[in-house]
């Protein structure tokens, strides 16, 4: 048995419409399935990317209860030679950038409205090969 690899990831979020102005209006990523006051469901290259509303998850009957309190991190791919245009996209919605140096280049640091500290990165910080990044 072998893990293939990660399917799907999650951040939480109260205030989901404002969540979907970030990761949809400002990152662009494709949201292809939603619950009101539950659930955003995004597409994120091969894998899925879910927002999840805590107060609703935390008193789920018929999954498991989740949720968590404070800032997650998640970190998305991105292709090393658009670092700076996120950076400047970010910055002129009013999301200020931290920058982080590593052994194998660069990636920048932001946090979503609800204060989740995004990461956006190449994947050659991980010594990974970037491969061809498609929009999807």
């Amino acid at each position: 048995m072998k893990i293939a690899g990660v399917l799907e990831t999650c951040v939480y979020a109260s205030d989901l419409e404002a969540a979907r102005g970030f990761y949809q209006g400002l990152l662009g990523l494709e949201l292809f399935a939603e619950q009101p006051g539950r659930h955003l469901f995004f597409r994120a290259g091969p894998g899925v990317f879910l927002v999840f509303n805590p107060q609703a998850t935390q008193q789920e009957t018929a999954l498991p209860p989740h949720g968590a309190l404070g800032s997650v991190h998640v970190c998305f791919r991105v292709a090393a030679e658009e670092l700076e245009g996120w950076a400047e996209r970010l910055e002129a919605h009013g999301h200020p950038v931290t920058w982080a140096e590593w052994k194998a280049g660069r990636s920048l640091y932001v946090h979503d409205p609800a204060g989740n500290l995004i990461e956006l990165a190449p994947a050659a910080i991980w010594g990974l090969p970037d491969g061809h990044l498609k929009p999807q």
